[in-house]
């Protein structure tokens, strides 16, 4: 194989996924943190008086609430605020990193189910495809986005699920293999056993004559 056709090969296996995944970007935006979560929140801070007697008061430790061990289990983050003693107390639960998490995991699991399926008719694409060297970019290509898809959702997979699908995988790679290249080899040697069964025929003719 020339290097044209490798260059053309790697080409579509590296602008294709690339193509497929800013297309799945610009259609379907992933969440961003700064829409779930306010930046400007921030811990209060304690009001300075210049009353000695204040130091003299023992705050309790807000930590080890229950109201704060509630939130800390429901994957929250506490919000403080300072009494009239200058005592951290605490305010309220907030929720946005578990929106966001709750979110970024839809989005890869949804991307996993668009980009997977495409890139496996990519795969069946380049196989039945005429040409050599196009067929193996477009496989290749398919191979790359399947291989992205299941990179993003991975994380969040259970493991029974992260097994099947690399299975699957596998699964399909043996088939590209057995299907594209075992049968290439075989309708070489057929053709190869047909030149040099007309040859001998023709070279049996001009004998007879």
């Amino acid at each position: 194989m020339d290097a044209k056709k490798i260059a053309l090969i790697i080409g579509i296996a590296v602008l294709l996924p690339l193509f497929l995944g800013l297309f799945m970007d610009a259609v379907y935006t992933e969440p961003k943190y700064e829409n779930y979560c306010n930046n400007t929140q921030y811990m209060a801070t304690p009001v300075q008086y210049k009353d000695s007697r204040i130091s003299n008061i023992t705050c309790p430790d807000t930590y080890s609430t229950s109201e704060v061990q509630k939130c800390y289990n429901e994957k929250g983050n506490p919000i403080f605020k300072y009494d009239s003693n200058n005592c951290q107390i605490y305010d309220k639960c907030d929720y946005c990193q578990l929106s966001f998490n709750n979110a970024q995991q839809q989005y890869n699991r949804t991307l996993f189910f668009i980009l997977a399926p495409i890139g496996l008719l990519i795969v069946i694409l380049g196989i039945y495809l005429v040409s050599d060297y196009l067929g193996a970019g477009f496989m290749f290509a398919g191979l790359v986005t399947m291989f992205y898809a299941t990179v993003r959702y991975f994380s969040e997979m259970s493991k029974l699920l992260r097994a099947i699908v690399i299975l699957i995988e596998l699964i399909i790679i043996v088939w590209i293999g057995y299907r594209k290249i075992d049968q290439s080899k075989s309708e070489n040697k057929s053709e190869n056993n047909s030149k040099t069964g007309s040859e001998d025929n023709s070279k049996k003719k001009k004998k007879q004559k």
